[in-house]
């Protein structure tokens, strides 16, 4: 058995790993749908990070945490990510009487 201490630590690592994936997956996805490129290097990195999260989260919690905490955190990395690369935009319903901002290009200020 492994302590509390070293079991965080190695889900943290997993963490760091899958989240690199899940932006990987989204930034060869957005590559691929503009450019038409197939950006062989961005999923091997995400293949080899997502391993990397894999076997820190099967040490530290066994096969089961792999789906519970690494697929959890490849998907919100990846929807970030693709949200902030541009692929689609998340928007709150808008409410009745408030008018809405022009959408225009995001900056960053």
């Amino acid at each position: 058995m492994i302590g509390a201490g070293l079991a965080i630590i190695l889900l943290s690592f997993a963490l760091v790993g899958f989240a690199g994936a899940g932006a990987a997956l989204a930034a060869a996805r957005c590559r691929w749908l503009e450019q038409g490129d197939r950006d062989i290097g961005m999923w091997g990195l995400a293949v080899m990070l997502a391993v990397f999260g894999a076997l820190c989260t099967s040490v530290a919690t066994g096969l089961s945490g792999v789906c519970a905490f690494g697929l959890v955190a490849a998907w919100a990395s990846y929807i970030f990510m693709a949200e902030h690369l541009g692929m689609f935009r998340i928007d709150a319903r808008p409410v009745a009487g408030v008018p809405r901002p022009e959408a225009g290009p995001r900056s960053l200020k």
